[in-house]
């Protein structure tokens, strides 16, 4: 059952990124739909993370190696830009700091990074708290950082969506879900039931109703299609587990990939030189999994190059000091 769940939330987690990558794609590049079909796909994004680290010891690892993935991309994909004329040498020296705020920066990573590193004082003070504690303390994070309507709740004034307020909110609602599991079976049916209030509020709401990532309408959608996907009863092996388990652990680096500073205006630029074969959404969808199963090409790339030239032993030797830090030896 654990290996069978486990291929679902990393099928959910390819989705995810899939959503992700069409809907900035479509957004920049004027395919625009009026039917919005994940734009929770963030919020699961981090539920997945919260779900599985809320119990589980602080890995420097993780933390090393997702600030050394972002700055490799950042400067590798600049380099390779600049050969091509489209980058200059200012943009060189801005991409080897990904972090500092300049068109380089990834909002996400960001705050994740800050998320991993708060991660084992999170887990340690949600584990201790009664299932009741517990969700007192989800409600007192909803009411000052998610939204409904226009100030209120308080999400709007003291936060967004884009904040680490609202990712430390989700993370911790993913430990939720792994530690006080909800007993109910319908969370297929609510998740449609959702999709389609979201999109009627979207559509006829007039900007009343508000439908960030931090609104509570995004965030029950989030909710209920994690639970869909970690209920559901998938092989781990097959042609879907192997395809599954070869594409998720390469998924950052498709969201690196397509939104790095330069490159965002090289894939629209690619988006609308193939365009009008066929039917926009079947070719955005089409363009979002290339850009996956390409990146994750790509990530196997440079997962044995950093394995080759001792990347990843210099980071295991920097991160077990830090772990001992964090364990108090």
């Amino acid at each position: 059952m654990k290996k069978q769940r486990q291929i679902s939330l990393e099928i959910l987690r390819i989705l995810c990124m899939l959503f992700i990558v069409t809907g900035h794609v479509s957004e920049r590049g004027g395919l625009d739909s009026y039917i919005i079909i994940a734009p929770h796909a963030v919020n699961c994004f981090i539920l997945i993370s919260g779900y599985f680290l809320i119990n589980t010891k602080f890995k420097a690892e993780r933390f090393l190696r997702t600030a050394i993935e972002t700055i490799f991309y950042t400067f590798i994909v600049t380099i390779i830009l600049y050969a091509c004329n489209k980058a200059d040498i200012h943009d060189i020296t801005k991409s080897i700091m990904p972090f500092a705020p300049t068109k380089f920066s990834y909002w996400f990573v960001n705050k994740y990074l800050a998320v991993i590193l708060l991660s084992p004082f999170i887990g340690k003070v949600c584990s201790n708290l009664t299932k009741r504690q517990y969700q007192i303390l989800l409600a007192s994070l909803l009411l000052i950082g998610s939204t409904f309507i226009k100030v209120f709740p308080l999400g709007e004034l003291l936060g967004n969506g884009f904040s680490l307020l609202w990712m430390i909110t989700v993370f911790i609602t993913g430990g939720y879900l792994r530690l006080h599991a909800p007993e109910f079976k319908y969370w297929g049916i609510s998740t449609l039931i959702l999709l389609v209030v979201y999109n009627l509020c979207n559509l006829y709401s007039a900007g009343i109703i508000q439908l960030g990532y931090n609104s509570l309408i995004t965030y029950a959608l989030a909710i209920t299609t994690f639970m869909w996907f970690n209920n559901l009863k998938i092989s781990g092996t097959g042609i879907i587990a192997k395809s599954t388990m070869f594409i998720a652990p390469h998924v950052f680096a498709a969201y690196l990939l397509h939104e790095q500073g330069l490159m965002r205006v090289c894939i629209v630029d690619l988006l609308h030189k193939f365009q009008g074969y066929m039917p926009d959404m079947l070719y955005l969808y089409l363009f979002g999994i290339i850009i996956i199963i390409l990146s994750a090409l790509i990530d196997k790339v440079r997962l044995g190059l950093f394995k080759y030239c001792g990347i990843d032993y210099i980071t295991n030797k920097i991160a077990t000091r830090i772990n001992k830090l964090y364990e108090n030896r």
